[in-house]
């Protein structure tokens, strides 16, 4: 039994030794022969670069390209298992009238150029290629701030917001373009401010403007916060275009102003800064006995001023 048992496997040992020598043998034997050169037929994947810069692409041509080749068997076996992509230079292209071409002896050549010494292009499709092109066109348009800015007590914006840029460049095919009068930032809030701010914002971009870019996407959005005090200010009403024959006494004849700004600039102020108007020619325009007064001058550092009241009731006495 233990001598049967010890053929037994000296046999199967002497198979597992041959199937490995024949599996090697065959490794030798497809090295060999795929490192010979063959003839044979692949795709090639394109892909269009170098547009002329005034236009834009609207759709991608042809994406394969059937060629020829004289190649390693190794070339082949790695084009099967993964396309090689060829790129077609699109600032070689011509234009009849207007549609724009490139014939087959320029992009033959640049398929020659970029393959690799040991390949050689035999054959391949003999097709001019068709490109659509549109021209590009190009407008400035403003920026809106889509802001939510709240400011703590006792502080508010000194001047106005700052965007940089306040317009931007648009390029794009010109149904888009025409369009777009203006363009959004994205909405951003800033709330309780107390401090000076700067802020990136993002441009908003429709889903329909897939072919138009902007120029630059991003603006700058700043502002200076100050805090103020207030303060009232007594001013008297001065009457406009009054007759020499007629006498008006109004009630009240000073008004309020109600001023805010920063502590050192209200320091600086009086009332004589104010000059606050009623118009005699309103009068006639009016059936009631009250008369509107204006706020004509005050000082340009003053964040704001309200009078208080807003109108004022009037006596006429003709002599």
């Amino acid at each position: 039994m233990i001598i049967e048992r010890i053929k037994t496997g000296l046999k199967k040992r002497k198979v597992k030794v041959f199937l490995v020598f024949l599996f090697f043998s065959f490794l030798a034997w497809l090295v060999n022969n795929l490192a010979q050169t063959f003839v044979g037929t692949t795709s090639f994947e394109l892909n269009y670069v170098n547009v002329p810069p005034e236009y834009l692409l609207l759709e991608n041509p042809r994406s394969e390209l059937r060629v020829r080749l004289r190649a390693v068997g190794f070339q082949f076996i790695g084009f099967g298992i993964r396309k090689k992509s060829i790129q077609i230079n699109l600032s070689d292209i011509q234009k009849k009238s207007d549609r724009f071409y490139i014939p087959p002896s320029v992009y033959r050549k640049q398929v020659r150029d970029q393959l690799s010494n040991n390949m050689e292009l035999l054959d391949m499709d003999n097709d001019t290629i068709f490109v659509k092109l549109t021209t590009l066109e190009s407008k400035e348009v403003p920026v809106l701030p889509k802001l939510n800015i709240t400011f703590a007590k006792n502080h508010t914006l000194m001047d106005s917001l700052v965007i940089e840029p306040k317009t931007i460049v648009v390029n794009g095919p010109k149904p888009q373009i025409d369009t777009i009068s203006s363009v959004s930032t994205s909405y951003t809030e800033l709330l309780n401010l107390t401090t000076d701010f700067t802020k990136k914002i993002t441009l908003v971009k429709s889903r329909e403007l897939t072919k138009t870019n902007f120029e630059p996407s991003i603006v700058t959005i700043s502002g200076k916060i100050y805090k103020f005090s207030e303060q009232v200010f007594e001013v008297p009403v001065t009457m406009l275009n009054l007759p020499d024959s007629v006498q008006v006494r109004m009630f009240p004849d000073v008004v309020q102003v109600v001023c805010q700004a920063p502590l050192e600039v209200l320091k600086k102020i009086s009332s004589e800064d104010f000059l606050v108007l009623a118009d005699y020619e309103k009068i006639e325009e009016n059936n009631q006995n009250m008369l509107p007064v204006v706020l004509r001058e005050k000082p340009e550092n003053i964040n704001s001023a309200i009078l208080r009241p807003q109108e004022v009731e009037f006596i006429l006495k003709k002599e």
